[in-house]
């Protein structure tokens, strides 16, 4: 019954492409133009429904799968609605929260491991380093695969 959000997004980047860039006056707007286009396609990348929007959802239907449940014995043959369990999940504000207490924890272990890395055992503070270096790889290629593919030219001459 819901749009999904990136689906949402492609119809505002096809009508920017389609409707307003072609009706915009100079190449400066229609670079700002390209350059809103990228951005959409940077949190469709990036971006979904929050839990919190979700969550009511579900809630929604549990309420109706449960009316429809006792109407089943009145309805024989008919498909049965399907049983929810929906459970709490973090918010997204409280899941960025716990990421950016774990970033602040290891970027503290890095300060420390740089002011007592003579004093630590040598193969500790190597693995260590190494556990920290796997983290930011992975971080790294996690921003790389969730950003969209630049549109410098397009932005620059402000046509595709």
């Amino acid at each position: 019954m819901n749009t999904s959000l990136p689906r949402l997004i492609d119809g505002m980047i096809a009508t920017l492409r389609q409707e307003v860039i072609p009706n915009l006056q100079g190449d400066f707007a229609r670079g700002q133009a390209y350059g809103l286009i990228y951005m959409l396609n940077s949190i469709r990348l990036r971006a979904s429904w929050s839990n919190e929007f979700l969550g009511e959802q579900l809630r929604a239907l549990d309420e109706a799968a449960q009316a429809l449940s006792a109407l089943a014995p009145q309805l024989p043959g008919a498909p049965p609605p399907p049983a929810i369990v929906a459970r709490p999940l973090p918010s997204a504000a409280e899941l960025e929260a716990q990421r950016d207490a774990g970033d602040k924890a290891i970027c503290d272990l890095i300060d420390w491991l740089g002011a007592h890395r003579a004093s630590a055992p040598a193969a500790v503070v190597a693995e260590a380093d190494a556990a920290i270096a796997r983290y930011i790889q992975r971080q790294l290629k996690w921003e790389l695969t969730t950003s969209a593919k630049p549109m410098f030219e397009e932005m620059s001459r402000g046509s595709d």
